[in-house]
């Protein structure tokens, strides 16, 4: 009888676990069987490795129950889980399964958000280790799945470097569009002269700065880190020269008129370090300080990188 670990794998990801262990297939050999291009077969391979570990170490603990006995969590949540985890829907079409009167059901993004936000915090909050378990099952399945189940502002950073691309470029972005009501209310309504050790700095990207970018000091302030980082997906830092060494950086990378994949290839490592030393990291990118540390692969940073003891240069763009 299959475990029930076992039975939350989708087709490839049995295929994948069977080729490598039942037969000895190498990877090559398995991707072709499958008709995967190799990275794809990489991927689903790795995803079924930890989706059967993660699981059937959970089941051990709940006895095979997805879902706590005798909860107190809402039908349409539960239904949620079940839809998304056990049978592998998306979002769309798992809440198309639930009752009309489910809040899960409503097209506004932000709406969604703030209910399965609550619904999650039900798991999160509970003094019930079972019920914080689900909560970091949900978590882990959002992020190594072939499909997100989650909106973007519950999200943590994908398992996959490949799909953290896109996320990070998202970063830039909001980083280059800031308005200029904002631009303004950072620079002269927020900005502080408090002391050091007390403050944090914020790079500002834009045309009307004469270097295309300034470092507004502000309040080490919890509520003022949490509207920045939350609302605006923008890093603070706790060095001026590191918040410099990251303007300047991006400053030269988004008003390239041209980019190629050697250019990529410079920036990103660099930048992924660079944000990893920010002071918010952890709250832009909704890590949970008691969850950092489960799994480092949403933290990866290039091996020639981590390993060299020369200092990262900035001027990558002279190709």
């Amino acid at each position: 009888m299959k475990s029930k670990a076992w039975k939350i794998l989708n087709n490839d990801e049995k295929s994948a676990l069977t080729l490598a262990f039942n037969h000895k297939k190498s990877t090559w050999e398995a991707g072709e069987i499958m008709d995967k291009s190799h990275y794809k077969y990489l991927e689903i391979s790795t995803r079924a490795k930890f989706f059967f570990q993660r699981f059937t170490t959970y089941f051990e603990t709940t006895g095979d129950l997805l879902i706590p006995a005798n909860t107190e969590i809402p039908l349409d949540f539960r239904d949620f889980i079940h839809y998304t985890i056990e049978n592998r829907l998306t979002y769309t079409d798992a809440v198309k399964k639930l009752d009309r009167s489910s809040p899960l059901r409503t097209n506004d993004t932000r709406k969604k958000t703030i209910v399965l936000s609550e619904y999650l915090n039900i798991l999160k909050d509970s003094n019930n280790e079972n019920y914080i378990m689900l909560y970091d099952l949900i978590l882990d399945f959002d992020r190594w799945n072939n499909f997100r189940i989650l909106p973007d502002a519950l999200q943590e950073p994908s398992a996959f470097k490949r799909r953290n691309k896109t996320r990070l470029m998202k970063h830039l972005k909001n980083l280059r569009n800031i308005d200029e009501f904002h631009i303004y209310r950072f620079t002269k309504k927020l900005s502080s002269n408090t002391k050091i050790g007390k403050k944090l700095y914020l790079p500002l990207i834009s045309e009307n700065f004469s270097k295309g970018y300034t470092i507004v000091t502000i309040d080490r302030n919890r509520e003022l880190v949490e509207y920045i980082s939350k609302e605006f997906q923008l890093y603070l830092f706790n060095e001026n020269e590191i918040a410099n060494e990251y303007s300047d950086l991006v400053e030269q990378y988004i008003n390239l008129e041209k980019k190629n994949c050697k250019i990529g290839q410079q920036f990103w490592p660099v930048f992924r370090k660079l944000i990893q030393k920010s002071y918010n990291y952890n709250q832009v990118n909704n890590i949970i300080p008691r969850r950092k540390n489960l799994e480092k692969s949403f933290r990866e940073i290039d091996f020639d990188l981590k390993s060299s003891k020369k200092p990262i240069k900035n001027k990558f763009f002279n190709l």
